[in-house]
């Protein structure tokens, strides 16, 4: 029996959306998107970044979007060894109420900066799932996009200002290199070749952390390999 076109089409659109993984989803009211934020911080196993153009991160419910994920979720995911990025604007440097809200993330090995504008709220989880605005002009709406595809484009946007951004505040631990004593150390744990796993028996934290603690070394050492990392690390004599 022959198939309608109209259903065809359809058909056609669903192995599509299917065969690339993507999909949306659409949240409406704060309590949705706060659920729905958590529950996907709880499937987080190693990425968070966030642009939150609020000028007051610790904004009551009058706001609840602008401050996503809040700090009870942020608390969470550090505390559970996945990397926090976050990126406010240049205003919450004169609120002492913010700074305070970024030295509690900074103190669980969460980094923080600002730039002086940002285009929208986002917030993106392992790079696979990104929530952002519905309508701009609702703050308590939101619409959850998954894939990595799509979601890799937002990841770009996002790295593209946290390297023009400003530290609002140094994470605990680093030095004026930017670097804590665990960074070095496995720093000159992969130097030898070794792998995450046998990293993390050493240094006694998970592979989790060792990735995180990777990620950031190479930030600070402008590398795009742990290789790179490596010789760059051993110019400038931080090995010995």
């Amino acid at each position: 029996m022959p198939v309608a076109p109209q259903t065809f089409g359809q058909l056609r659109v669903e192995a599509k959306t299917e065969r690339h993984h993507t999909r949306t989803e659409n949240l409406i009211g704060t309590d949705a998107i706060r659920d729905r934020l958590a529950e996907l911080g709880a499937d987080t196993a190693s990425q968070v970044l966030v642009l939150s153009p609020a000028a007051d991160p610790t904004a009551g419910p009058a706001t609840p979007a602008d401050a996503l994920p809040d700090e009870s979720l942020c608390t969470e995911l550090l505390r559970r060894g996945v990397e926090l990025r976050t990126l406010f604007i240049n205003e919450v440097r004169h609120r002492p109420a913010a700074v305070e809200y970024a030295r509690r993330l900074t103190e669980l090995g969460g980094q923080v900066r600002t730039v002086p504008a940002l285009p929208l709220r986002m917030v993106v989880l392992d790079r696979e799932t990104a929530v952002l605005p519905l309508d701009p002009a609702r703050a308590d709406t939101a619409t959850v996009l998954h894939g990595r595809g799509p979601v890799a484009a937002l990841c770009a946007l996002f790295e593209g200002l946290w390297h023009g951004a400003a530290p609002l505040r140094r994470p605990r631990g680093r030095d004026r290199n930017g670097m804590a004593a665990q960074h070095y150390a496995l720093l000159r744990i992969l130097q030898q070749g070794d792998t995450d796993v046998v990293a993390a028996r050493k240094l006694g934290i998970s592979e989790r952390t060792v990735r995180r603690l990777t990620a950031e070394a190479l930030e600070v050492l402008g590398a795009r390999s742990r290789f790179q990392a490596g010789a760059r690390a051993a110019e400038r004599g931080w090995l010995r």
